[in-house]
């Protein structure tokens, strides 16, 4: 808020601009966070400019940046109103004549938006200073930026609610001289924050619109700045508390000043409002009007101090004088319209009225300070308690203070003996108490208190099933409380939530309490006990391999209640089962796990039991027709076995070690022998085979072979040598010398070569042994060409 004080006319040029000062505030809009209304306080000079003056374009802007966040218009929001002086012939003599004008906005701010730390201002910039101002240069072409800052509106994750200060309606007052002056400029802030008041120099306006900060100060004359800007003994000053103005001045003029006011909150500054102002200094005349005489009517003459109910009032009366005028204040502001002799206080405050002349312009004079006070009854009514629909008591107190009596009325009617602070009612009504002070004679009425009986509790119980399964629970429900008592049968349970799980068969019960502690009862639920359900699966007799026909589970029970048993695989398994059947083609060879499938009630656990399907593998035995070997060999027949056969027999048992193992051990056969060989698996599947094995018992050496290539006896051939797998077979020529060696049985026949080449015809030695325990062969044959 600006606020103008005083302006000498003859000191001001005859186009003088008609903006003397003004302030912002900024008010929220109920508990809605980021809803404000934004006002502009002007004080203008009552005459044509003044009178088309309007409202202009405002922003807001964040601190850290200067960003424009928002800008908008504002429109006058409230008739225009003078501002009244209280010695009304000097006002007047010097043309003092002004009005307070406000202009206002309803904004929406997001606060997720405006949550910068170091907050956000509002400016309004707008011109010209008077010219006829002393204290700053060029007057003409400075003007005013009305400057506001406000916290960010979220702080913590929490919406962050606050206000700007609030200033009430200025005096219009002008400075005499030499004087001692103050003046009532404080404020007060709707959420309890601290305000704390200092002088600053007041601001410059950039541009006439909207435009960021920081924004230039004025240029002080010389001589002057933010804490001489009116000259004086002291000079110009507030208190920084209250907000309160005082000077003495020593020099006559218009002076412009501004006040910060700082918003503190828990001792972090959370907002300032700039204020901007300015004063006239007059040499005032020595005459002073007499000082007004103030009386009391109905009351001693020289009492000062009075206590009031609060609907009484108390009759201030000064003494009358047809050439004065009147000018009631309380605390230190003028009344608007309380210009007469009289005055009838209902507001606690210290009055006085100040009387000055309506012949002539001189000095206004005071009258003694009367003090009202006004006796405060506290008519809270606190109330406990509730009504239940059947039950239940309300009681209804007062604060019980001295020298007061009571009375209650219930239903417009007095209730005999109801003579306590305290009144207590089992039944509904309209309750109203009166409160007397015996001292004061105050008595007023509380506001009717409306007493009323709860509807009746709508409680229910409720769950999805109506039995319980094998070894489960049974989530029941409750509603229509806050709270819960639960009980089965006549016996409690523990837990007071709307969610109960019951274990038990049996009937529950449910009391509701609402959040007066009034009950209701829910119609008793009854919970059934699903039987236990034990599955069992007949065992399927194994299979030897996939060619056997599909097999008919057979599973019991059938079902539950109101479920059928399922038949199931596990794994490649699943592949085997189909349609109550197990098929081996299907799943192929493996242990293949059933399951059979049984739910003892469609919402409960299913319970499972399992036999293992074997489809064998058919063993088979790989052996050779035929083996060789001499008599009195030992040799070892090592059959290729394959579907896990774990059962072997061989016949006959002739030269066997082991008639029973998987591997044949032939010991010192001496003759041909057929041994037959069958394996069977753990299932019982079975293999049959047969190996021959033929005995020699000499090998039979040519005299003479022809190595000519034409095919026929090209090489040495040893009849018989096929059954001596160890046989040892050299050839020498006739000086000694090697030309043939075989250890390996003679697999590679001796073929009249040696290193490649062809050996000459002639008779050769060889050197022959069968077997270890054999006999070695000695002879001589011929190669012939």
């Amino acid at each position: 808020m600006l606020l103008w004080c005083g302006m000498l006319l003859l000191a001001l040029p005859t186009q003088a601009t008609h903006l003397v000062g003004g302030h912002i505030e900024m008010r929220p809009i109920g508990t809605t966070p980021g809803q404000y209304r934004i006002t502009i306080t002007n004080y203008f000079e009552n005459n044509n400019s003044g009178q088309q003056a309007n409202g202009g374009s405002v922003g807001i802007f964040r601190k850290r940046d200067n960003m424009l966040m928002m800008s908008f218009i504002t429109t006058e929001s409230t008739i225009r109103k003078p501002i009244i002086f209280a010695n009304e012939k000097c006002a007047e003599q010097r043309k003092l004549n002004f009005i307070v004008a406000t202009f206002a906005a309803t904004i929406t701010l997001n606060p997720a938006t405006y949550n910068d730390p170091q907050g956000y201002y509002i400016s309004y910039q707008t011109r010209n200073r008077n010219a006829g101002v002393n204290n700053i240069t060029n007057p003409t072409g400075t003007g005013y930026t009305f400057y506001l800052e406000f916290p960010a509106l979220t702080q913590n994750g929490q919406p962050f609610l606050n206000g700007s200060p609030r200033f009430p309606d200025i005096n219009g007052e002008y400075i005499c001289r030499g004087d001692a002056f103050t003046f009532h400029f404080g404020g007060t802030d709707p959420d309890g924050d601290e305000l704390r008041y200092s002088m600053i120099t007041p601001l410059n306006y950039r541009t006439n619109g909207v435009g960021p900060g920081p924004y230039p100060t004025v240029s002080w004359a010389s001589g002057y700045g933010a804490n001489n800007a009116i000259p004086g003994n002291p000079t110009l000053r507030v208190d920084p508390k209250t907000g309160e103005l005082s000077v003495t001045a020593t020099q006559i003029g218009l002076f412009v000043f501004a006040v910060n006011v700082e918003e503190f909150r828990n001792g972090q500054k959370i907002g300032e409002v700039r204020r901007d102002f300015q004063l006239l200094v007059v040499d005032c005349p020595p005459a002073t009007i007499p000082r007004a005489v103030v009386k009391a009517e109905t009351y001693p003459a020289t009492a000062q101090s009075f206590t009031i109910c609060p609907t009484k009032s108390v009759s201030l009366v000064a003494n009358t004088n047809p050439t004065w005028y009147y000018q009631w204040q309380r605390d230190g502001l003028n009344l608007p319209g309380d210009t007469l002799p009289t005055l009838r206080a209902t507001l606690p405050g210290e009055y006085e009225v100040v009387v000055s002349s309506k012949l002539s312009c001189v000095k206004a004079s005071s009258s003694q300070s009367m003090s009202v006070t006004v006796f405060n009854i506290d008519a809270r009514v606190d109330s406990s308690g509730h009504l239940c629909a059947t039950s239940g008591t309300v009681s209804l107190s007062l604060a019980d203070a001295p020298n007061q009596t009571y009375r209650w009325f219930v239903n417009g009617t007095l209730r005999a003996g109801a003579t306590r602070p305290l009144l207590t009612t089992s039944g509904p009504g309209q309750f109203q108490p009166e409160i007397t002070n015996t001292r004061y004679g105050c008595q007023i009425r509380a506001d009717l208190r409306i007493v009323w009986r709860s509807e009746p509790m709508q409680a229910s119980l409720s769950s999805s099933q109506t039995a319980l399964c094998p070894n489960g629970s049974l989530t029941l429900r409750g509603a229509g409380g806050v709270n819960y008592v639960w009980a089965m049968g006549n016996t409690p349970q523990t837990g007071s939530t709307a969610t109960f799980e019951a274990k038990t068969a049996g009937t529950y019960n449910l009391t509701a309490i609402d959040q007066y502690g009034c009950e209701g009862i829910a119609t008793p639920l009854a919970i059934g006990q699903i039987p236990t359900i034990t599955p069992t699966l007949d065992p399927v007799t194994p299979v030897c391999g996939t060619a056997n026909p599909a097999v008919t589970l057979r599973g019991a029970p059938a079902g539950g209640q109101g479920t059928v048993g399922e038949y199931a695989g596990e794994g490649a398994a699943s592949a085997g089962v189909l349609n109550g059947t197990f098929d081996p083609a299907r799943a192929g060879i493996g242990d293949h796990v059933l399951t059979y499938t049984v739910r003892p009630a469609p919402w409960c656990e299913a319970v499972v039991t399992r036999q293992t399907a074997i489809v064998a593998p058919i063993p088979t035995i790989a052996l050779p027709d035929t083996v060789k070997t001499w008599a009195g060999n030992s040799i070892t027949l090592e059959p290729l076995l394959t579907g896990n056969p774990n059962q072997f027999w061989w016949s006959p048992a002739a030269f066997l070690a082991d008639e029973n193992s998987a591997v044949a051990q032939i010991v010192d056969i001496q003759h041909d022998t057929t041994y037959y060989f069958r394996v069977a698996n753990a299932i019982g599947c079975e293999a049959r085979d047969t190996v021959r094995v033929l005995v020699f018992s000499r090998i039979w050496v040519p005299d003479a072979f022809t190595p000519n290539r034409d095919g026929h006896n090209d090489v040495l051939e040893l009849k018989g040598v096929e059954g001596f797998t160890l046989a040892e077979m050299t050839v020498l020529d006739r000086w000694g010398e090697v030309v043939y060696r075989s250890t390996d049985g003679y697999r590679t026949p001796f073929d009249g070569t040696f290193q490649g080449q062809p050996l000459p015809a002639g008779n050769y030695v060889y050197v022959l042994k069968p077997a270890p325990s054999y006999q070695t062969l000695r002879g001589r044959v011929v190669i012939m060409r």
